[in-house]
């Protein structure tokens, strides 16, 4: 019995004094994928929704330029009655609708369709900038966790380095030296892991704006992806960079709009009418006539008469003018998106080249010089000295590597963003 309490007590004890586990601390997350983190910020980012919120609005713009003008109505009190053959009118009621010329109501519902589609195209900018935004932050994370994981197995690799040269030291086969220089390079790799750190928390912050996350949020290691490769001729590049990006569609319908523009003006030329209709009321008379206090009513229809022809030519003139403006606007963009074209084309081209270099030459010759250097100082062949150097080299070179594939998918993002079109697998 005396076991058990003891046993008891024991048990009590640890439960006190031992912390509680912490159910609230930060859950280790998975790999970030380039289309979840591309998916967020399409629903989240307040620029995009600012721009679909605007493009929504113009939409509600064209039921309102179709519809006609409000109808007016109208009250009239005769102070002093005017006397007819069947008695004093004292009051009159007026009900009158302007209808413009025929066509100019529905081109005016056009061009607030055409103008819609301006603000549709530039919505569809917005979200290519972001999602262009968030594929750079994307490449440059994965370049930093790459860059953080062969540092660390760098330093890995000159701890171990230190002590075979301390242990050659310690036998007499080496000298202090080695030892010295290991330690040098080892705070060397630390201080560069202070660094590249610091630069994946920048790259982290500036996604947090971007997806409208917290400021704090963290996102967990860069899933691994193959090099972009792109299949696609020059050629397609410019037909679908004409077809498919928004700011030459923005362009094409600015143009659209000002031409319905131009062909409304010309309709001013011709008037609008104007019906109304008025009822009076007629006080009872002092005459015989069956008819005696008898209201009236009465119809007739109006016309504006445009004689101000000076005033309509400026106008036509005026959209005249913004119809070419727009025209050279669009072969300005137009220029402009085909030199970029062929500028990234050849960028991504030789980004490309870049990374097989370094994957098929430049990383197996520094990984077989390391090796055989490593096997010459332990034989004692090479010094310490070559041997670190054999090191960086390695370093270097992997990294480089990752820098490359880290800069064709950013080459890759930005010809997708000129063109207009995903061009994975194209």
């Amino acid at each position: 019995m005396k076991k058990v309490q003891f046993f008891l007590i024991i048990l009590i004890m640890v439960i006190l004094f031992n912390p509680i586990p912490s159910f609230s601390q930060e859950v280790p997350e998975g790999k970030a994928a380039l289309s979840g983190l591309i998916e967020e910020a399409l629903s989240q980012n307040p620029q995009i929704k600012v721009a679909r919120n605007e493009w929504e609005a113009s939409l509600k713009v064209i039921p309102q330029a179709k519809s006609l003008p409000d109808p007016m109505l109208s009250y009239a009190y005769f102070g002093q009655s005017i006397e007819t053959r069947l008695g004093p009118q004292r009051n009159k009621f007026s009900l009158s609708q302007k209808f413009p010329f025929f066509g100019k109501q529905s081109l005016k519902g056009e061009i607030a369709k055409s103008a819609a589609s301006l603000f549709e195209e530039q919505y569809n900018v917005v979200k290519a900038d972001v999602v262009l935004s968030v594929k750079k932050a994307y490449f440059s994370l994965f370049w930093f966790d790459n860059a953080l994981k062969i540092t660390n197995e760098e330093k890995e690799v000159l701890q171990r380095l230190a002590k075979i040269a301390q242990k050659k030291y310690e036998t007499g086969k080496g000298n202090q030296q080695d030892v010295l220089k290991a330690h040098l390079e080892i705070s060397r790799v630390t201080d560069k892991i202070l660094l590249l750190k610091q630069g994946r928390k920048g790259i982290v912050s500036e996604l947090n704006s971007l997806l409208n996350r917290p400021p704090g949020s963290s996102y967990g290691e860069i899933e691994e992806f193959k090099a972009p490769e792109l299949k696609a001729e020059l050629k397609d590049l410019y037909a679908w960079a004409k077809e498919f990006r928004p700011e030459l569609r923005k362009a094409r319908y600015l143009i659209e709009k000002n031409e319905k523009s131009l062909r409304l003006t010309k309709k001013n030329y011709f008037p609008d009418f104007m019906i109304m209709f008025d009822y009076i009321d007629i006080g009872a008379g002092t005459t015989a006539n069956a008819k005696d206090g008898r209201n009236s009513w009465m119809a007739s229809i109006g016309i504006n008469i445009p004689i101000w022809r000076g005033k309509l030519r400026a106008s036509e003139a005026e959209a005249a003018i913004k119809i070419e403006a727009s025209q050279e606007g669009y072969k300005n963009i137009e220029n402009k998106t085909l030199s970029r074209v062929n500028e990234l084309f050849f960028e991504v081209k030789t980004v490309s080249e870049q990374v097989n270099l370094y994957k098929y030459s430049l990383i197996p010759q520094a990984e077989q010089s390391l090796k055989a250097s490593e096997v010459g100082y332990l034989t004692g062949k090479v010094d310490f000295l070559n041997l670190l150097d054999a090191e960086r080299m390695v370093l270097l070179i992997k990294t480089g590597y990752f820098k490359s594939v880290a800069d064709l998918g950013k080459s890759l993002a930005q010809l997708e963003r000129v063109v207009g079109k995903n061009l994975a697998g194209v």
